[in-house]
């Protein structure tokens, strides 16, 4: 069975999250890290046994390296990407995939085979994979409705967050996750319909406050609501450990609601309607994301999320983004 050899650019936030995950894949290997920070990428290079390289370039010449991991901000991922495809390496991304259309496309463009995974915290995971069998059972119809609410503290940490030519606020930096996640589920978008508000932070070059109603093909709806507005405890910045408020619920086109639960200790989700429950496990996947990513290029599967799909992410939001208030029909 074949290990491959992974470099990390980046070695901030997002790696340490992926951190436990990489460390239990069979698959792959962390070979290079490298971080503009020396002391972050010596931190990663002793968490996974690693060398930590000078730079981007040396990491993505290793030879020891065959796929090039980009967990740095958005706004340094077309240019990344396009020198690891240069290089013939294999690459995953993580979201945003960029702060802008263009960028985005011209990654989708360098990736075109089909073969850059990007990586979302809400699609891919044990939850959607549930979800999934369960629309697909039929036994609450289709989605009707994906609902999110999202409160927690804008990350003052991050520099970039609050720069649209970096990353782009609240929708583009999180919401993201869930956008991606219910285009899985409700397949193609028809029409998307932004508001914006500046509630307490007036001197920001974003809005605090976002919410994007997608209306699907299928007839299917999503309203994704995320506010920074209230300024909620901060538990300890560095590993973006805050106080939040997160509702999530779905309906089903038979009736049903439909939410993640946790039942005698296990995550579940559950379809109630009309006082009846019916209970879906979420099974705990095989394999991480990592195994599954180089066995589908093994067995030349479709990935989970490629860049083109990420790609599409970027254009519905900026769409939406350029034409506030209004219903912006989408081909």
């Amino acid at each position: 069975m074949k290990v491959y050899g992974l470099g990390i650019l980046g070695c901030g936030d997002f790696t340490r999250i992926q951190s436990p995950v990489l460390q239990q894949s069979r698959r792959v290997r962390v070979a290079a890290v490298y971080d503009p920070s020396e002391a972050a990428a010596r931190t990663a290079a002793e968490r996974f046994g690693a060398r930590a390289m000078g730079s981007a370039e040396a990491l993505i010449g290793d030879p020891g390296v065959e796929i090039v991991v980009v967990y740095t901000p958005p706004f340094t991922h077309r240019e990344l990407v396009e020198k690891a495809v240069a290089a013939g390496k294999r690459v995953i991304a993580t979201k945003p995939l960029a702060p802008n259309v263009p960028d985005a496309r011209a990654i989708a463009a360098a990736t075109k085979d089909g073969r850059c995974l990007v990586v979302y915290k809400r699609t891919g995971n044990a939850q959607h994979h549930a979800l999934k069998r369960l629309f697909a059972s039929g036994e609450v119809g289709s989605l009707a409705l994906y609902r999110h609410d999202w409160v927690h503290h804008y990350p003052y940490w991050v520099p970039w967050a609050l720069d649209p030519e970096k990353n782009g606020g609240p929708l583009v930096d999180a919401m993201i996750h869930n956008l991606n996640a219910v285009r899985d589920l409700a397949g193609p978008v028809a029409a998307v319909t932004y508001h914006g508000y500046s509630l307490t932070h007036a001197g920001w070059k974003v809005r605090d406050t976002e919410l994007l109603v997608v209306d699907f093909a299928s007839g299917a709806t999503a309203h994704l609501f995320i506010t920074w507005a209230a300024d909620l405890a901060i538990y300890d910045p560095k590993a973006n450990d805050r106080e939040r408020i997160d509702v999530q619920y779905m309906v089903g086109s038979k009736g049903h609601l439909v939410r993640f639960e946790t039942r005698d200790g296990r995550p579940v989700v559950s379809a109630s309607r009309e006082g009846r429950v019916v209970l879906w496990p979420v099974e705990p996947l095989p394999e991480t994301l990592y195994d599954r990513y180089v066995e589908d290029l093994e067995q030349d599967r479709p990935l989970e999320c490629t860049a083109q799909d990420a790609c599409r992410d970027i254009e519905i939001l900026h769409a939406a983004l350029a034409s506030p208030g209004h219903r912006v029909p989408l081909a």
